[in-house]
C-alpha cells in the first residue's frame, strides 16, 4: 500500500490543476460541478494507481464501510453455509454443460453479509468482481433505502481471483433463498419473492443479470424486479465504447483490464488459470466462445476465457434475455459501458431481433423463454461510469429518485396492486439530459444494435506504461493481464 501511496502523492497536483482548469477553462461537460469534477479527477488517479499495489492490497482498502447517518439502522448476519449448500444443487444443474469451463474451488465453504421486511433490496456491489465490499457501498445503499422505503440486505459475496466464476453467482442465490426460507433464528419470517428486488452496480449488475438467469433457469420463483446501474454485461469487453478514445476524457474507467503488482493470491491465480487452460484444451466438449478467446493470457480475473461467454458470467450473450421481471438500466453517455448496456436493453426487450453473438445461431429457437422483458434504459448526458457513486450532481440525484419509484411500482405491480407506471409495465428508452428532461435516443445510439461482434473479443496494440510513467511499446491485447514490471 506504501508504494500506491508513493504514487498517489505525487499526482495530487493534478487535483489543483484541476481546480484551476475548472474556472479557467470550464469543466469536461458543461453540467459537472467542481466537487464532482474533483471526485472524477481522485477516483481515475485511484485506479491508474492499482497497478502499483498488489490485489490484497486493492481488496483491503476498497473494504473500508463508507460512513452513514446515524439515522440508520444496521444490522449484520452471517448466512450459514447450508444455505449455500442449497444453492449450490442449482448452480451445478444450470452450469452442467459448462463444467469443464470453471474453477473447481468456487463451492468451497466459507462465508456472507447484511435485512428485514416490506420491499426487500438484495444489493449486489460493484468493484469489477475483484474488490470493494457491502461496506464500501453503504452511501448507495442508505440512500436508496432511504428513497424507496426499503430495506436493503447487501452482500459480501467472494472475490476473485481468489475464488472464481461462478463463486459470486453462489453467494448471490444463496442470499436469495436465505431471504426467502430464513433459519429460525434469523429474525424475521420468509419473504415473498415478490417484495424483493435485486440491485447492482458495475460488476454487481451484471451478477444482478446473471442472477436472474439462474432464477429463471432453475424455475425458482421470480423476483419482482432489477436494477442494474452500469451494468458489466460482456466481459468479453465486444462493444465498440469499451475501447473509445471519447471515453479517456470522460471516463474513469481505464480501456483494459485493472492491473496490479504480483502477489500470493495473482501468482496462485494464475498457476491454476494455467492449469484450467490445459485441461479445457484437453476437452473434448462443445466449443461455446469465439476464436478471439483463444489467447494464452487471461483476459479477466474472475473467469476463464473460454468461460466469459457464458450467459451467467456475460449476460450480454445469452441465448435469451427473455423472460425476465422488469428491469431498470441506466448508464452514463460517456462511458466505457454505454453500449453493452444499450444492447442488453434491446436484447432483453426485443428477444427475438436481436440474437448476437453469432455463435449462438439456433439457439433462440429452441429456447423456452421468448416473452419480451420490459426494460427502462436511462442514458444520462454527460456522465461517466457509476455517477450515481460520486454524486455531487443533479443528475445522480435524479437517478435515486427515477431508480427508488421503480422499486415502489416493481413490489406493487409484483404483488398485485394496480400500477400504472409506464417503468414496469411496458419498455421506454430516453436520454436524460442534465437538466433532468427525458428526450428519445440519439441516432448514435440506435447505431450500437449494428455492431455484429458482440461477444468477439478486441484485438490491437496499445502502449502501456512502466511503474516509472515512462510509455513503453508492447504488443499486447489491451484486456491482458500485465504480470507486473518486471515481467512485461
Amino acid at each position: 500500500m506504501a508504494d500506491a501511496l508513493k504514487f498517489i502523492f505525487p499526482k495530487i497536483p493534478a487535483l489543483f490543476s484541476t481546480i484551476i482548469n475548472h474556472y479557467k477553462h470550464g469543466p469536461p461537460k458543461p453540467s459537472w460541478n467542481l466537487l464532482f469534477h474533483l471526485s472524477f479527477m481522485f477516483t481515475k488517479l485511484a485506479l491508474d494507481g492499482f497497478y502499483y499495489i498488489t490485489i490484497e492490497d486493492a481488496q483491503a482498502f476498497s473494504d473500508r464501510p463508507t460512513a452513514i447517518s446515524l439515522d440508520f439502522a444496521l444490522d449484520r448476519v452471517r448466512i450459514s453455509n447450508e444455505y449455500r449448500k442449497n444453492a449450490q444443487k442449482y448452480i451445478e444443474k444450470i452450469l452442467k454443460e459448462y463444467e469443464h469451463l470453471i474453477d473447481d474451488e468456487w463451492n468451497k465453504l466459507d462465508n456472507l453479509e447484511e435485512l428485514n421486511d416490506k420491499r426487500i433490496i438484495l444489493y449486489l456491489h460493484g468493484g469489477a468482481y475483484v474488490m470493494c465490499s457491502a461496506g464500501s457501498h453503504r452511501n448507495i445503499t442508505s440512500n436508496i433505502a432511504k428513497d424507496a422505503d426499503a430495506h436493503v440486505f447487501a452482500i459480501n459475496y467472494r472475490l476473485a481471483p481468489q475464488n472464481q466464476f461462478p463463486a459470486a453467482l453462489h453467494d448471490a442465490l444463496a442470499a436469495y433463498l436465505y431471504l426467502t426460507d430464513p433459519p429460525k433464528d434469523a429474525g424475521f419470517s420468509a419473504i415473498n419473492p415478490k417484495q424483493i428486488v435485486i440491485m447492482g452496480d458495475s460488476a454487481g449488475g451484471g451478477l444482478t443479470i446473471a442472477t436472474l438467469l439462474a432464477l429463471r433457469d432453475c424455475g425458482l420463483p421470480m423476483v419482482a424486479g432489477a436494477v442494474g446501474w452500469s451494468p458489466w454485461v460482456d466481459l468479453t469487453h465486444s462493444m465498440p465504447s469499451i475501447l473509445s478514445s471519447d471515453c479517456d476524457k470522460f471516463d474513469y474507467l481505464p480501456g483494459s483490464t485493472l492491473q496490479f503488482l504480483p502477489s500470493q493470491a495473482q501468482t496462485r491465480f494464475l498457476e491454476k488459470s494455467a492449469a484450467l487452460s490445459e485441461n479445457i484444451k484437453l476437452s473434448n466438449k462443445p466449443r461455446i466462445w469465439h476464436k478471439s478467446l483463444d489467447r494464452e493470457i487471461r483476459i479477466q480475473l474472475y473467469a476463464a476465457n473460454e468461460a466469459l461467454s457464458i450467459p451467467y458470467v456475460s449476460p450480454l450473450c445469452a441465448e435469451s434475455l427473455g423472460g425476465l421481471p422488469p428491469m431498470l438500466l441506466t448508464t452514463g453517455d460517456g462511458e466505457r459501458l454505454r453500449d453493452e448496456v444499450i444492447y442488453l436493453a434491446f436484447k432483453a426487450s426485443q428477444p427475438s431481433k436481436y440474437l448476437l453473438p453469432m455463435y449462438n445461431a439456433g439457439k433462440f429457437e429452441t429456447s423456452p423463454f421468448k416473452t419480451p422483458t420490459n426494460v427502462t434504459l436511462e442514458i444520462y448526458e454527460e456522465m461517466p461510469h457509476m455517477f450515481q457513486m460520486i454524486g455531487f450532481n443533479e443528475s445522480a440525484s435524479f437517478s435515486f429518485r427515477r431508480t427508488a419509484e421503480f422499486i415502489r411500482e416493481a413490489v406493487a405491480s409484483a404483488s398485485g396492486k394496480s400500477t400504472s407506471s409506464q417503468m414496469v409495465n411496458s419498455s421506454s428508452y430516453a436520454r436524460i439530459s442534465a437538466d433532468k428532461q427525458l428526450f428519445p435516443l440519439k441516432e448514435c445510439d440506435y447505431s450500437v444494435l449494428e455492431w455484429q461482434d458482440v461477444g468477439c473479443a478486441p484485438s490491437i496494440e496499445v502502449p502501456i506504461k512502466t511503474p516509472m510513467n515512462t510509455p513503453k511499446e508492447v504488443k499486447i491485447r489491451p484486456l491482458d493481464i500485465i504480470q507486473g514490471p518486471g515481467n512485461i
